[in-house]
């Protein structure tokens, strides 16, 4: 791996989920991150960007219900997961979110990738309450909340 992937080190704290029997609007993955763990995402995506495939794997934290009250979009988590694994391939368009047991598989790869650490970037300043299309479906957006117990 180039660009020091195998050197990046996780920080902070960072939490995907998605709601159970979602509304329109909520079907999509909920991101937040303190902004440690922004900051340390986002170079993560920096060394990966341009470089040859790689991928690593990062510690997702539990959604608390302090978490679940800034949407506020109900309490029911999908599924737990505690691992996210993001593989970077410079040919995929779209981002892929997959569960596999206990980990989600993200896929990443051309300008989505640089838009997926933007929003990180805005979450880092305590912005929340906006979305992002991962280029699938537009139902689907990704939403990116504040984290409630940080001060900004």
């Amino acid at each position: 791996m180039r660009n020091g992937v195998n050197e990046w080190v996780q920080e902070g704290r960072l939490c995907v989920w998605r709601y159970a029997e979602a509304r329109r609007g909520w079907r999509g993955w909920q991101w937040t991150a303190d902004p440690v763990g922004c900051r340390s995402v986002r170079n993560l995506l920096d060394r990966m960007q341009g470089g040859e495939p790689c991928h690593r794997t990062l510690r997702l934290e539990p959604v608390t219900d302090a978490i679940l009250s800034v949407p506020n979009a109900g309490h029911t988590v999908a599924q737990r997961f505690g691992r996210l694994r993001i593989e970077h391939r410079a040919e995929v368009d779209a981002l892929r979110m997959e569960p596999a047991g206990g980990v989600l598989n993200l896929t990443v790869g051309g300008p989505r990738l640089r838009k997926l650490s933007a929003a990180l970037g805005r979450v880092e300043m305590g912005d929340g309450d906006f979305g992002m299309d991962a280029g699938e479906r537009k139902e689907d957006e990704w939403m990116f909340w504040w984290m409630p117990d940080v001060r900004y």
